[in-house]
């Protein structure tokens, strides 16, 4: 009867009630009845209608709907109606533990101030003590005060640790009776700060998420994930907004983290669902700073806008940059950044304000004057900036960084520092970033927490590209080859490239499918001259390549039978049985390439077949989705590591054709460049599994750990030089409370869902004031 009261106040169809929602009439009427009992989400999104109705007039209580629905759940005959009581145990045990959490930080912080405030105090008395002088007595009270300060703290602290113990001891008693999983048995997240969401998350996110909600349904509808994927999508964001602060808090607080991914593994999905959810849960500016390039900015404002429309029923989002346009100087244009309030006398970040106020987007590049310009606008806004809740996104964290890195470090510094409210997540595809490596990147820190990601199911990364095979004359790497001197190893990377294609080709044939994406990227040095001259070779290599001749045939024959047939035969790959029956394939794919010189140079979207000529910095940001063949034209080096890496990715039905050219050359110790990969592969894998087996790992802990691992592997360069500075630099700089580490055992599985580039100029310095 009040579950068809509340419907009533509606003044709407069944029909049309369950056209909008996405169910059936038959369904809805059964719930009406009584005949099912409907699930949680029906109730929400009733109790949201009717409070958005205009017609619904005065509304009865909720709570007392959830209730009877409660109590109804628990009357179910059979385990059903257990279940739901176990599990309503299991959120509130999580809830204990998480509000003791808090409740430690929070002592934690007021310990380490009134540490602090107790050895300044003691370094003026100190001053102020000679034979002639007398210790003045505001002083003497001073201090007493503080020792009593950091006494109560401690006391707090102590009482905070006991109400935390008892919460795990709750949590780990419905563990072994089996209600709540163990998180090694499962792929759940398992952490000291939880991957469920906070009080806060959970109370200001319960009824409705329509940004998430849009996002999730255009997944589902327009990308073909499946609900499997969503969920997993759905859960790495919980547990990344949930560690944010509440925006709604009286005192602002900032926090500061990391997700740690993997490269080409769909982080812009998950970076656009974080988003989506922080402004469900009222964060009113979120800033995403994207790489120093403009065609990577564009791609990714693309991608959020695509993920990000404004929701039906909601207020629209500001979008302050566009797909044709950076971050400019607003100057008259002010009421860009104006946060209005509805309660005139409240503070903007109160709920009544929040639930009406308009988001502002900005997808800038991470460049010097954009990031000053931003500061110098904020400044200007009427609003006081600690009452703006805000979400700083970094999605190129793991980009290295320019010979600017200190005044560009201090500039994002800044724009944390004016906005007291804001959170600062940063999101890489390694351990080995920047942001954990470069002493110089202290301020930006992770220091809050790191939520790190399991390896996708179907990842195709450093342990698969590194796999042996039986080929001609042994056992051998299946993926990896040694390129010899000159043009003699790129060519045949090119070989290895058209090779390749009419393979696709030929299982085009059988499948019924079309490759809309199949490349080649050259891996060449970062300073814009030479890099030219790069692409200039490869133009003219693949101008006297001669494909159609007896000569270019008998080279791809040679290749097809001593490489790809072989390595593809033993992985049970779909493959020609000889060179004669791919060549209908092979012209196939030669007319795709259209007569070019140089097919799709500056075409990362690699629509067609394309040859991508691209710097260390600038191939970390684009999709590697088509990428078959990798060239690395540079001399052995680790410089290099973190770009091989960015052409990995899913590679879904062609995995077994994937090929990785290698120097040849050793460095003075005589080390090869796979024995850096090989090094960099077992660092990357190690931290990983150091952060799942250990949850309460800080992150403070994390460059330490790297520099001992880096230096027990030999892994040379910049890993283990700038993991040592940082762990210096952190440990003059002390630990900071509120630290944990939460290892996500979940994460996307759909390849190919990165930022896509337009351009693949690596100069960064060059385009550093392109605006």
């Amino acid at each position: 009867m009040e579950l068809r009261l509340w419907f009533g106040l509606l003044k709407a169809s069944v029909r049309a009630y369950a056209r909008k929602q996405g169910l059936t009439p038959s369904s809805v009427t059964r719930y009406l009845n009584g005949q099912n009992l409907p699930p949680d989400e029906f109730l929400a999104d009733l109790i949201y209608e009717v409070s958005q109705s205009p017609n619904s007039g005065t509304r009865p209580d909720p709570q007392r709907l959830w209730r009877l629905h409660r109590k109804a759940q628990d009357a179910q005959p059979g385990t059903w109606g257990h279940t739901k009581q176990l599990k309503r145990k299991i959120r509130e045990a999580r809830a204990e533990a998480r509000a003791a959490q808090h409740e430690r930080d929070l002592a934690r912080k007021e310990r380490d101030q009134a540490r602090r405030s107790l050895l300044q105090t003691g370094q003026v008395l100190d001053s102020l003590r000679s034979p002639s002088s007398r210790i003045d007595e505001v002083y003497v009270q001073s201090w007493s005060q503080l020792i009593e300060q950091l006494q109560q703290a401690q006391t707090e602290l102590s009482e905070t640790k006991l109400l935390l113990a008892q919460a795990h001891s709750k949590i780990s008693e419905l563990t072994l009776e089996r209600v709540l999983p163990d998180s090694s048995a499962t792929d759940r997240a398992s952490s000291v700060a939880g991957p469920e969401p906070t009080n806060w998350f959970e109370s200001a996110t319960q009824v409705r998420m329509p940004h998430w909600g849009t996002f999730r349904q255009m997944l589902l509808a327009h990308r073909g994930w499946t609900p499997s994927q969503v969920a997993r999508l759905d859960e790495v964001s919980d547990a990344v907004v949930s560690k944010l602060s509440d925006p709604r808090a009286g005192r602002p607080i900032q926090r500061r983290g990391m997700v740690l991914g993997y490269p080409q593994a769909g982080m812009t999905s998950d970076m656009t669902a974080v988003v989506a959810k922080a402004i469900d849960a009222g964060y009113r500016l979120v800033v995403v700073l994207s790489a120093p390039l403009n065609s990577i900015r564009t791609q990714l404002q693309a991608r959020l806008d695509e993920g990000l429309p404004a929701p039906s029923g909601t207020d629209e989002i500001h979008r302050l940059t566009g797909t044709d346009f950076d971050y400019k100087i607003l100057a008259a244009g002010l009421e860009g950044l104006q946060f209005e309030k509805t309660v005139p006398d409240a503070p903007f970040n109160d709920g009544r304000n929040l639930g009406r106020a308009a988001t502002r987007l900005i997808v800038v590049k991470k460049n010097l004057m954009t990031i000053r310009r931003l500061v110098n606008d904020l400044r200007k806004v009427p609003t006081p900036l600690d009452e703006i809740p805000a979400l700083i996104i970094d999605a190129a964290v793991d980009s290295t960084l320019t010979s600017k890195r200190d005044a560009l470090g201090s500039a994002l510094a800044e724009l944390l520092a004016i906005l007291p409210r804001a959170q600062h997540v940063g999101f890489a595809t390694t351990p080995l970033a920047s942001a954990f490596l470069d002493p110089d990147a202290a301020a930006l820190f992770p220091w809050d927490f790191v939520v790190s990601l399991p390896r996708p199911e179907g990842y195709f990364g450093l342990p698969e590209i590194n796999a042996a095979a039986a080929r001609p004359g042994g056992l051998g790497p299946a993926h990896i080859r040694t390129a010899e001197g000159g043009d003699r190893g790129l060519r045949e990377a090119l070989d290895m490239f058209v090779l390749t294609a009419a393979v696709k080709m030929y299982r085009d044939s059988f499948a019924g499918r079309h490759w809309s994406q199949h490349g080649m990227l050259v891996l060449g040095p970062a300073r814009a001259s030479e890099l030219q001259a790069l692409r200039t070779r490869v133009a003219e290599l693949w101008a006297a390549s001669d494909y159609e001749s007896p000569v270019g045939r008998g080279r791809l024959q040679a290749l097809f039978e001593s490489d790809l047939l072989p390595v593809s035969r033993q992985k049970g790959a779909l493959v020609p049985l000889s060179f004669a029956e791919l060549v209908p394939s092979l012209e196939k794919a030669l007319d795709q390439f259209g007569g070019q010189q140089v097919p799709s140079g500056a075409d990362p979207d690699l629509l067609t077949l394309g040859i991508v000529v691209s710097g260390p910095q600038g191939v970390r940001e684009f999709s590697s989705t088509g990428i078959t063949v990798i060239y690395l034209s540079v001399p052995t080096g680790p410089s290099m590591l973190p770009a091989i890496t960015s052409g990995l990715g899913f590679h879904a039905g062609y995995q077994d054709l994937m090929r990785l050219y290698i120097p040849q050359a050793r460095d003075q110790d005589g080390s090869t460049f796979l024995s850096y990969l090989e090094a960099y592969r077992q660092v990357d894998e190690e931290i990983r599994a150091q952060m799942a087996a250990l949850p309460s790992l800080e992150p403070i802990e994390i460059p330490p750990l790297i520099a001992t691992l880096a230096k027990g592997r030999a892994l040379p360069g910049p890993f283990a030089f700038r993991a040592s500075g940082c762990a210096e630099e952190a440990e003059r700089a002390g630990s900071r409370p509120g630290m944990a580490v939460a290892p996500a055992s979940f994460g996307t599985g759909v390849g190919g869902d990165s930022v896509e580039v337009g351009e693949m100029d690596s100069d960064v310095d060059a385009r550093d004031h392109d605006d």
